[in-house]
């Protein structure tokens, strides 16, 4: 069996695992809700923003996808393994409310997408494993391409809209539920915003069949070597999985304020 046969197949048991540890009737209720929530989601200005045909039609210059990529470096890609991180090591909230060891099923799941940033393996096994193919490592050579100098990384002063954003993020550290969610979110608008960002780049001669644009999408595009999708799909199973925890009109009020914050955002992005 090869190694990606291998590695979904740990994928399913996995899940399968998370779903038999509640009872049924809890998982179908969180999963209607959560289904309720998405649909909310997806329909949130911040996946139909204006920006997105802009970028994919290469208006804007060199300069100011420099700063883009500064601001959205600051965002969210200098975090993102950080957040999974502490995603992680707070499943430990869970064992006391459901059973001992049960923190292992979703730090399993989540291992799949750390293991993907940390550049240890990928869908198709198509990059070394080493920590210069981690996806933070692989977004600093876009800048280098970018010709971005090091005064200017080191003097850029980011907005406050990519400041807000941060901030939230790294609010919901304490809070293993809110954190899985605001993963699930940034994983989408990554789908979202990364083909976009992707053709912005193009747009200036600059190569992107390989790096940090090749391992950010989705497995429909066969032309890329990217999981975002699946890794999306777990952290809403885990959320599907620790949703009876909480209050849902709590987790709701936090998933539309990350979207309002990323939605500010890229308005600023639009017009840097």
């Amino acid at each position: 069996m090869c190694n990606v046969e291998n590695h979904q197949s740990s994928r399913y048991i996995a899940i399968d695992l998370l779903k038999k540890s509640i009872p049924l009737t809890i998982w179908n209720e969180s999963k209607e809700n959560l289904d309720h929530l998405k649909e909310e989601i997806l329909a949130h200005p911040l996946f139909k923003h204006s920006i997105i045909e802009k970028l994919n039609n290469a208006n804007y210059s060199l300069e100011k996808i420099q700063d883009i990529h500064l601001e959205y470096q600051h965002s969210i890609v200098e975090i993102f393994t950080d957040a999974l991180l502490m995603a992680q090591f707070q499943a430990k909230q869970l064992d006391p409310k459901i059973f001992p060891t049960i923190k292992m099923y979703p730090r399993f799941l989540i291992a799949f997408n750390i293991n993907d940033e940390f550049g240890l393996s990928s869908e198709n096994n198509s990059y070394q494993n080493t920590p210069l193919n981690a996806h933070f490592c692989l977004f600093h050579r876009v800048l280098h391409d970018l010709k971005i100098s090091k005064n200017k990384i080191d003097d850029y002063k980011c907005s406050s809209e990519s400041n807000n954003v941060r901030l939230f993020l790294e609010s919901t550290y304490s809070d293993y539920i809110k954190i899985v969610l605001a993963l699930a979110i940034a994983e989408q608008q990554v789908i979202t915003f990364s083909p976009p960002l992707k053709e912005a780049v193009k747009g200036l001669n600059i190569p992107t069949n390989e790096g940090y644009y090749d391992v950010h999408g989705t497995t429909d595009d066969t032309s890329i070597s990217a999981a975002d999708d699946l890794h999306e799909e777990d952290l809403w199973l885990l959320l599907n999985h620790s949703l009876h925890l909480t209050n849902f009109s709590e987790i709701r009020e936090t998933a539309l304020k990350y979207c309002d914050l990323w939605y500010e955002f890229w308005n600023k992005m639009e017009n840097i």
